[in-house]
């Protein structure tokens, strides 16, 4: 089996993650690493706001699968736009790793939310992380900042910054270990599909991924129901919107910022919706009708 990843050490390792699982699923299968360097991996300077269509990172390896000289992809969900290429289907995903964000500083826990103080430096080039910072934090600036979880880490023990705000699971996944400070889900919900690394394929192999989604169910419930949620927004990683699933208490959280952090609008349903693509679209409807709550 030819597993296709970026050849960032992030993507390396989720890709010896699936091939792991994969090995354990089917015994004695071997595998062969197709390593793809994509556009947004060669472009280092452009805005991540500024990059192209949804997808710019993942549609290049994908593009393996669909002529052949891959059998499956490897991303982390949340990259995955909401549309992907025709005849093409995540068909499976591991474990969930943590959801959270975290605030990582290069010695000591950062201060609390409302205590950082005035132009205390985060670095971060999502949308909806620095609507969160100024939401909650609005003396904090918000500094761009691209390159993988290790190039950004460097910036930070350089001093370019006084903090990050990234994802727990690619920091765990990576085995690094700095002072941080986690945002409660209920309160600055992720992404949808952090934490989750999904398996893209043919839509015609996947049934051949069955036992897969059998070893991951709870992942895969709150794939179903965040990517749910993601398809009747309309959008993704480009927008100020969060939202997770739980598969354990059958709920869903979600929040919207406005980008200048001066307002905010949250939704939390929980047990009446067993089905999670139904979950999901109850959440986006709920949240897209919900009022708005200014900023403190």
């Amino acid at each position: 089996m030819v597993v296709a990843a970026r050849g960032s050490p992030l993507s390396r390792i989720q890709a010896a993650m699936a091939k792991d699982l994969l090995g354990r699923v089917f015994p004695g299968i071997r595998f062969r690493d197709r390593w793809v360097v994509t556009a947004g991996d060669r472009d280092r300077s452009t805005s991540m706001t500024d990059l192209p269509t949804p997808g710019f990172f993942e549609k290049e390896v994908d593009r393996a699968v669909l002529e052949g000289t891959a059998d499956v992809a490897v991303h982390s969900l949340k990259d995955i736009p909401s549309e992907i290429s025709e005849g093409l289907e995540i068909v499976a995903a591991l474990p969930r790793g943590p959801a959270a964000d975290v605030l990582v500083a290069a010695s000591g826990v950062p201060p609390p939310w409302g205590s950082l103080p005035e132009g205390f430096r985060i670095g971060t080039s999502s949308v909806r992380r620095r609507a969160i910072v100024r939401f909650h934090s609005p003396r904090a600036l918000c500094a761009p900042i691209r390159g993988n979880v290790g190039t950004r880490v460097t910036k930070l023990r350089a001093g370019q910054y006084d903090a990050l705000l990234l994802a727990e699971a690619g920091l765990r996944r990576l085995g690094i270990d700095l002072p941080a400070r986690r945002l409660p889900l209920a309160v600055a919900p992720p992404a949808p599909g952090q934490g989750i690394v999904a398996l893209v394929a043919l839509r015609e192999r996947y049934g051949e991924f069955d036992p897969l989604r059998e070893r991951a169910a709870a992942a895969w419930w709150e794939l179903r129901a965040e990517r749910a949620f993601v398809t009747a927004i309309g959008g993704g990683c480009s927008q100020a919107i969060g939202g997770h699933a739980s598969s354990a208490r059958r709920s869903f959280t979600a929040a919207q910022w406005e980008e200048d952090g001066s307002a905010r609008r949250r939704l939390r349903i929980a047990g009446s919706v067993p089905d999670p693509e139904a979950m999901g679209k109850k959440a986006a409807k709920g949240l897209m009708s919900g009022q708005w709550e200014r900023r403190p």
